[in-house]
């Protein structure tokens, strides 16, 4: 496949270099805290070729699927071959996708590598003053007691669990829609701005200033003081026993890295703002620039990631209220950046 010569000239590679920035940023600081040797820039390219693979056989599934029901070729192998080469792999989506797809390998590692960090930075002090907000914003009574009556059955935390985890896969399911996608060139490149920028801003820059750990573990970065989430902990605990209730079982290893200076997948442990609302919301507010169904399904699937972070003790509700506020900020911000061309006839 050969490349046009537009290929060092667009937009992504822009990206990419800010990308870089803020990996030699995170390096300079583990270089400073002593974490080097945890510094590993292909500590996600394996797991996400695996899902990229994944996504890829799905894709040629539903097209192979798609030709025989509505198409009916003759030979549908080369018919298969044409069709997926023209919707994935032109020059054009190759050269636009490519530097993203970089990027964004590279931006895993070195983020996982920073909220490891974070509470050698700012050591976590804050968790009292937000269980606290929380209270004041929601008349008195912590959050979780509220959602406990409608959501605290086995089977439906169990079910809203099982949402909560099809976050990663729904977020890499609108990264490669719209990494291959190339007809609004502008609002692919205001997404990806704003996505890399609400993780950064709110996963790196705000959870350091704001350092706290999440309801799971109050307990253990605010000892001495009463714990007003030791019955809902004490609740999921109990079910995980019985429903697959993984929250218990990811927080409690997290905290096993936490405890053994370790970096791996997924690893660190920072709660404001919430990164898993407000990439939710992104997706939410990038679905006002398709069809309705896009938009009723990224509003359920926002609506269950906040109610979801509270209900299974991994945030307050006010790091999801933050975390939202900021993207949308983010969002608008960069919507002055990457405007459309308004077409009239």
């Amino acid at each position: 496949m050969k490349f046009s010569p537009a290929f060092l000239k667009t937009p992504g590679w822009g990206l990419l270099l800010f990308i870089l920035v803020y990996v030699a940023g995170v390096y300079g600081v583990a270089v400073s805290l002593g974490r080097v040797d945890q510094f590993s820039l292909l500590l996600y390219s394996g797991p996400v070729f695996r899902v990229s693979l994944m996504l890829f056989l799905l894709f040629v599934g539903w097209r192979t699927y798609s030709l025989i029901l509505f198409e009916r070729p003759q030979r549908l192998g080369m018919t298969l071959v044409r069709d997926v080469r023209g919707r994935l792999f032109t020059p054009a989506q190759i050269n636009a996708a490519m530097p993203v797809f970089v990027a964004f390998i590279l931006f895993m590692a070195a983020f996982t590598v920073m909220k490891g960090m974070i509470p050698l930075i700012q050591p976590y002090g804050w968790d009292v003053k937000f269980a606290e907000i929380d209270r004041v914003l929601h008349g008195g009574i912590d959050p979780w007691r509220l959602l406990q009556p409608i959501f605290g059955y086995p089977l439906i935390t169990a079910i809203i669990n099982i949402v909560y985890n099809l976050w990663f896969v729904v977020m890499f399911a609108v990264l490669y829609w719209q990494l291959f996608s190339t007809r609004r060139p502008q609002l692919r490149r205001r997404f990806f701005w704003t996505f890399f920028l609400t993780w950064i801003i709110n996963g790196s820059v705000l959870a350091a200033l704001l350092s706290s750990a999440g309801p799971c573990f109050y307990h253990l970065v605010a000892p001495g003081v009463e714990n007003p989430f030791a019955g809902q902990m004490e609740y999921l605990r109990d079910i995980a026993q019985h429903y697959p209730v993984w929250a218990v079982q990811t927080q409690d290893s997290l905290w096993q890295t936490y405890q053994g200076n370790k970096t791996g997948l997924g690893s660190g442990i920072a709660a404001m703002p919430s990164v898993h609302v407000a990439i939710a919301f992104l997706f939410l507010l990038l679905s006002f620039q398709y069809g309705r169904f896009a938009r009723w399904f990224f509003c359920a699937f926002a609506a269950l990631i906040m109610l979801g972070s509270v209900h299974l003790a991994w945030h307050y509700a006010v790091d999801g209220y933050v975390g939202a506020v900021v993207t949308a900020l983010i969002w608008f911000g960069t919507g002055f950046i990457f405007r459309e061309k308004v077409v009239t006839e």
